[in-house]
């Protein structure tokens, strides 16, 4: 349970918890004591009929020392046991019945009343059908079971498992709790989730998503201005000019989208703001955000329950933040997906390059980050931390990444860090790269210093590496970004420059959120949590949004490519050496 409570840190973080005996399931009182929430011990209530609370494990304890005591003397069983449908209760358990998760043991809970577990999360020890039915009556949200699901029998409990555990180990010898590990950890058992939500997967769920044009060459892709492209082109940057009073306007759909493991169909609604990103950044910000606001109540409008924002969208002002708070809807930047897809796309390649030793998943390399301190950066580079050897982080502001390494040592002491405001002192000598600036197309690296065999992974959007430098070094692979494949049979009503099912990743976490059911802001501003893009990357793998080809500067890349770009690498390292170059 603990391992699955970390792995989803959403479940319980910032959430209340009640149990309406902690002293009966005191194991998994203790574990959540040990997480950031806030617990409502029922004990007095359920075993004495007192409406009184305890509010922390501590005091629990306390209690349940004196109620073994109390216990010799009583006669307990289903008539001395409170009933929770005093509507007195109510008001002293306010806080009790508001929380966002129960506790409980399957027995107990077929002598109470569950009426207040109506879009609740219930926490128990067994599940069995009579007890599923009484959950979907009260119309609960969904059922935790602690025990896993070693076979398919209605009266599975952890006596039957553990003596399954016994026959096992075929011994006469009692089990011991190395046996159980050791068990456990072969089999890879873990708990059962069951979603109580009838979900009404005809029904299509609608989310909302904010582009702009990423250059003047964009604007003439709409359209109303395709037919007459070629006549206004040559006065592109007038229309670039022009074109920042509209307000923005609805641009097209996105349908077809089917997530392979509910069935939910969702619809994706694409708005767009009309300025390029030179424009974005030059803007006053409040102007910008009146306009996403007011695209935000015609998403609402159009049905949508969610918006992200796209490109520079999410770079203005304070990255989504005062957005959210005038929205009528939830907001996401969408970085979450796009940090975790950019890792993606960068393993593929550095797989497919061959040129770095890995073992148990930790490359014996080095990675570079530029841009380190942004907020695609500083996530990709703490996730990065955990599987190289030596990163180099570089950035501008050398304060804002003395912060970061801090940061970074938490998550892994044995990261070696270098700290740098120039990428270009460090590129001769990196396996990867990854730059995610805000440069506009600014040149923020040499390449023609950087590493025979390497990997680039251009993040930002225009690109930091343009076409004609890294035509210069076929012995470099210049990767996009991870773009990825939304699931079903996509019908795309709407110019994103990429192909097919193909969408940008910050637009898939959207997607993502709507077939989840997870209809919150779930990446806001600069600092992105690294749990929460292991999160989003659980959400992809359940239902179905994979990385896409990798994707350069003038399409796909193919294995062909790969297998070429190593050919040049090797022999231009083969030829280094003979030159005596390092």
């Amino acid at each position: 349970m603990r391992k699955y409570l970390v792995e989803h840190p959403e479940l319980v973080s910032g959430k209340s918890v009640s149990f309406y005996s902690g002293a009966l399931e005191k194991q998994m009182a203790e574990l959540l004591s040990t997480f950031d929430i806030n617990l409502y011990f029922a004990d007095p209530y359920t075993f004495l009929h007192l409406p009184k609370m305890i509010k922390s494990y501590k005091e629990l304890l306390g209690f349940s020392t004196k109620l073994s005591y109390i216990a010799r003397f009583m006669k307990l069983g289903k008539s001395n046991i409170s009933s929770y449908t005093s509507p007195l209760l109510e008001r002293a358990f306010s806080q009790f019945f508001a929380a966002d998760i129960f506790c409980s043991n399957s027995a107990f809970l077929n002598v109470i009343d569950l009426k207040h577990l109506e879009d609740k999360i219930l926490i128990v020890d067994v599940l069995n059908d009579d007890l599923i039915k009484k959950l979907h009556s009260v119309k609960a949200k969904k059922a935790i079971q602690i025990l896993p699901k070693l076979i398919d029998i209605p009266f599975l409990n952890f006596s039957i498992v553990e003596s399954l555990f016994q026959v096992a180990k075929k011994e006469a010898d009692p089990l011991t709790t190395e046996d159980i590990f050791e068990i456990v950890d072969k089999l890879s058992l873990d708990i059962v989730e069951v979603d109580l939500v009838k979900r009404d997967t005809n029904k299509i769920n609608k989310f909302a998503f904010i582009i702009h044009p990423l250059s003047a060459d964009y604007i003439l892709k709409h359209p109303i201005l395709k037919p007459v492209k070629n006549i206004i082109a040559p006065a592109k940057g007038f229309l670039e000019e022009v074109i920042t009073h509209s307000n923005g306007f609805f641009y097209g759909n996105i349908s077809g989208i089917k997530s392979e493991a509910t069935g939910q169909n969702v619809e994706g609604l694409i708005f767009t703001v009309t300025e390029t990103p030179k424009k974005l950044m030059q803007a006053d910000p409040v102007k910008i955000y009146d306009k996403l606001v007011g695209l935000c109540y015609q998403a609402k409008k159009h049905g949508a329950s969610i918006i992200g924002l796209g490109a520079y969208t999410k770079i203005v002002g304070d990255a989504g933040v005062t957005v959210e708070r005038m929205s009528p809807i939830p907001v996401t930047t969408g970085n979450s997906l796009s940090s975790c897809s950019t890792l993606w796309a960068a393993k593929y390649a550095l797989d497919k390059m061959g040129m770095v030793k890995k073992r148990n998943g930790v490359y014996f390399g080095k990675a570079m980050i530029v841009g380190a301190t942004g907020s695609i950066g500083a996530v990709s580079a703490k996730l990065l931390a955990q599987s190289f050897m030596e990163i180099i982080l570089v950035a501008p502001r050398g304060y804002k990444l003395l912060e970061l390494k801090d940061d970074i040592l938490e998550i892994n002491p044995k990261c070696k860090i270098i700290l740098s405001t120039n990428a270009d002192k460090f590129s001769h000598d990196m396996d990867l790269i990854i730059t995610t600036t805000s440069a506009q197309g600014k040149k923020i690296l040499d390449i023609e210093t950087v590493k025979p065999g390497s990997v680039i992974c251009d993040v930002s959007r225009p690109f930091d590496i343009k076409e004609e430098d890294a035509v210069k070094r076929p012995d470099v692979m210049v990767i996009a970004s991870g773009e990825v494949q939304l699931p079903g049979k996509i019908e795309m009503k709407v110019d994103l420059g990429l192909e097919g099912n193909i969408v940008y990743a910050c637009l898939a976490e959207t997607a993502l959120l709507t077939m989840e059911g997870r209809l919150e802001s779930f990446t806001l501003s600069r600092n992105i949590s690294y749990k929460k893009v292991l999160e989003i990357d659980a959400m992809a793998k359940k239902h179905g949004v994979r990385l896409a080809n990798i994707v350069g500067h003038c399409g796909f890349i193919t294995d062909r490519e790969f297998e070429l770009c190593r050919e040049h690498a090797l022999r231009e390292l083969k030829a280094r050496k003979l030159e005596g170059k390092s």
